[in-house]
């Protein structure tokens, strides 16, 4: 079981260099998801998530960590992308998946509310 947390427009590009120590640029991060495994048992969640509105779906994979990450109970894991503003504020809710296909459908709350 997954509990997923959005925050657009953080400090994400600044976590990243202080993480990355080695000059590595990562640019125009301004989504982080904290996702926490609250389950008894580990999980694994690939590098993706499907965000939905009226119109459709659109897939996101350019997530860093990229690949799979295996989560074990109570751990904790950022991830981030680049979102654009536009597609995001008319978002209605973000599904992550764990590798046994279970879904984690997040409601996104209305733009400039993701801290509540």
């Amino acid at each position: 079981m997954l509990e997923i947390r959005p925050i657009m427009n953080s400090s994400a590009e600044d976590v990243l260099s202080f993480k990355t120590c080695c000059s590595i640029s990562a640019w125009d991060q301004n989504l982080e998801i904290h996702v926490k495994n609250i389950g008894k048992s580990p999980v694994v969640v690939p590098s993706l998530f499907d965000l939905e509105w009226d119109e459709g779906t659109k897939r996101v994979d350019n997530l860093m960590p990229n690949g799979e990450q295996h989560i074990q109970p109570g751990q904790f894991l950022s991830f981030y992308c680049f979102m654009d503003e536009e597609v995001w504020k008319r978002a209605k809710q973000m599904v992550f998946y764990d590798s046994q296909g279970n879904r984690y459908p997040v409601k996104i709350k209305p733009y400039g509310n993701e801290k509540e």
